[in-house]
């Protein structure tokens, strides 16, 4: 449920110095990622002003970004990042304001039912997480889904 907020940032294309940021979503979405203050990457994958900061201090997150938390990261997400919640956004938009002006707005995440990825997006998706682990194996539909587990393990 954090996705959107995270794709209208990066299509907003905010400096370190833009703020405050304003970051409205349904409140399913915010009992979702519902973390302010982390106090760990997992964590840190369920606030929405953590991810909001990161991607305008870093640019999108990848599986690597939640290692750890980032100081200067949760150090932004402080000072300049607000949520809020409307009941009268679709339960994965996200808006994004600076200033009071609405910089960005993503109805449905890249990915979601509404937004699927194309083959090639989700087979890169698929190499960022799994690295070449999975090359082949997903090729043969009827392989036991043991095949699959294992090659991850």
């Amino acid at each position: 449920m954090s996705h959107s907020a995270i794709e209208a940032t990066a299509r907003a294309d905010l400096g370190p110095d833009a703020g405050p940021i304003a970051v409205t979503v349904h409140p399913v979405a915010r009992r979702a990622a519902a973390y302010d203050e982390v106090a760990d990457g997992l964590q840190a994958k369920f606030s929405i002003p953590y991810l909001v900061a990161y991607v305008v201090l870093h640019g999108e997150p990848d599986p690597a970004s939640f290692d750890g938390v980032d100081p200067e990261v949760q150090e932004h997400a402080r000072s300049h990042v607000r949520v809020a919640t409307d009941e009268a956004l679709r339960e994965a938009e996200a808006v994004v304001a600076v200033g009071g002006e609405e910089v960005a707005r993503v109805e449905a995440a890249r990915g979601s039912p509404e937004r699927p990825m194309s083959a090639d997006e989700l087979a890169a998706k698929c190499a960022m997480l799994a690295g070449d682990r999975l090359d082949g194996l997903l090729d043969e539909r009827s392989a036991p889904a043991q095949v699959l587990l294992d090659a991850l393990a």
